[in-house]
């Protein structure tokens, strides 16, 4: 994989239509391009005129695109989080867990953390096979959480880890006391340990991604704004949250210029200072095929 594009920003801001215009460039430059939507909102086959259909769709020369099952991924994700927590836990079932899982997709961040997986696995299934990724991305709040979560999910294994040796020290002197096992399925050592297995694997995912996020040179995220008040605050905000996170946005695109009576002169200084590309507002409110081409060279020109 040669790079890996995020494009961000609210709803309705036009970052669908950009993502697709990158794409296109792309693929049409030549490059091997894999363009996915995380948005449960997503519309790409839309775009390209195609039925909507699960997994990856070719839909031209080089380009593929997958309106990624975010609802189905979610689902899957519970049902084999909550099977490996009753192996793990199994010898605990005589507490009744079995309620407990059941209401873990009611647990905060579970949607998050599970489009975190869902991003880390199309990543990992695609960093070989294509030269460039572009990923079309929720709403600004769903992704800022997004981009937080592998980073406190860091803080908090690394200090899950410190307590689950302790426990396991203590089982282990226990053992050594009493020279007999604790009981089925109850490990003593961390090599043995299912959940300091687990931990670690959780702990390998996050820190993957928060390097990716923060590889200036090959994850590059697009801050995709409008003109009006709205749009270019909740930019500022966006800005704070990943600086705050070490989360860099590499290029700002002012979209369907000309649409608000505000001007571009307005932007705020803490969004002039990044690279910008403009893009008229069109007509009817949709972007000419014959300008996709040339938009996508524009933003590939201001990231390079």
């Amino acid at each position: 994989m040669k790079g890996l594009f995020f494009f961000l920003g609210k709803g309705g801001v036009g970052k669908t239509t950009l993502s697709c215009s990158l794409a296109t460039s792309l693929a049409r430059s030549g490059h091997i391009t894999y363009l996915s939507s995380v948005d449960p909102a997503h519309n790409l086959f839309d775009f390209f005129a195609v039925s909507p259909r699960s997994g990856p769709v070719s839909v031209g020369e080089n380009l593929t695109v997958e309106e990624f099952d975010v609802e189905g991924y979610l689902r899957e994700f519970l049902r084999e989080t909550t099977r490996k927590m009753k192996e793990t836990y199994r010898h605990l079932q005589i507490i009744n867990l079995e309620s407990m899982f059941d209401v873990l997709k009611h647990s905060p961040g579970m949607e998050e953390f599970s489009l975190v997986s869902a991003m880390d696995d199309l990543i990992v299934r695609w960093r070989e096979k294509a030269d460039y990724i572009v990923i079309d991305t929720p709403p600004t709040g769903l992704m800022v959480r997004i981009f937080s979560l592998p980073v406190s999910t860091m803080m908090w294994i690394e200090k899950l880890k410190i307590l689950r040796r302790k426990i396991l020290e203590r089982r282990s002197q226990i053992l050594h006391i009493n020279g007999e096992a604790l009981g089925e399925n109850v490990p003593s050592t961390v090599e043995d340990d299912p959940v300091f297995a687990q931990l670690s694997e959780h702990e390998e995912m996050a820190r993957r991604m928060v390097e990716l996020f923060r590889d200036r040179d090959l994850c590059r995220k697009v801050l995709v704004l409008n003109e009006d008040e709205l749009s270019l605050k909740e930019g500022e905000r966006i800005v704070e949250s990943l600086r705050d996170l070490s989360v860099p946005v590499d290029l700002v695109v002012l979209n369907k210029v000309g649409l608000s009576d505000s001007a571009g002169s307005k932007i705020p200084p803490s969004l002039s200072s990044f690279p910008r590309v403009e893009v008229p507002f069109f007509p009817g409110g949709r972007t000419p095929r014959d300008k996709i081409e040339e938009i996508g060279k524009k933003l590939l020109e201001a990231l390079q």
